[in-house]
């Protein structure tokens, strides 16, 4: 019982430092979405903001299909698609991209979180595999790759390895702290097995 509700924390703070890090990509397209504010004081009706972003999901696809080589707008729509919540949409705007430049560490490390949110683990670590072979200094794929090894794989040491490439790469920060206190933890699970 208590491994399960530490299994289950660990799996939420993951997915929320995950979430975090995808947020800090959205805020800024997104704040454009809510820039329109009534004027005369009056509160938008609760579907105005899925209005919002369904035109904006529209005016994407238009221009992604005017300028398939615009690999910004290309991202900018898979975001869209994952804040939508539509994954798979998403993976194949992201492929999209890669179509046209293969070596967007971005659009690489986008594929592999879906594929962690959505439980396919050896999907995730091959594409971060991919990701770490080509784009070493990428900290926050170790990150992930440190995750998907050690909570869902339960191969602690190479989820250690992950995690202290990521702390040594991303320098300071609240997910350094985390993936400290995180390595700590697998290293007492080591200890128990």
């Amino acid at each position: 019982m208590f491994f399960k509700r530490t299994k289950s924390k660990l799996r939420k703070t993951i997915f929320i430092i995950i979430t975090v890090l995808i947020a800090i990509g959205l805020v800024i397209p997104l704040a454009a979405l809510f820039q329109k504010q009534p004027t005369d004081g009056m509160v938008q009706a609760p579907g105005a903001a899925q209005q919002t972003l369904q035109e904006r999901l529209a005016d994407l696809e238009a221009e992604a299909t005017k300028s398939p080589e615009n690999t910004a707008v290309l991202m900018e729509l898979a975001d869209m698609y994952i804040y939508g919540g539509k994954q798979e949409q998403a993976v194949k705007t992201y492929e999209q991209v890669l179509a046209v430049d293969p070596n967007c560490s971005d659009a690489r490390y986008m594929i592999a979180y879906v594929h962690y949110s959505k439980d396919e683990n050896d999907q995730a670590i091959d594409t971060l595999q991919g990701l770490i072979a080509n784009d070493p200094g990428y900290a926050e794929a170790h990150l992930l790759y440190g995750f998907v090894l050690g909570h869902d794989k339960k191969d602690y040491a190479g989820g250690i390895q992950e995690l202290e490439q990521f702390i040594a790469k991303a320098g300071e920060g609240p997910e350094v702290e985390k993936a400290k206190l995180i390595i700590e933890e697998w290293k007492a699970e080591q200890a128990k097995g």
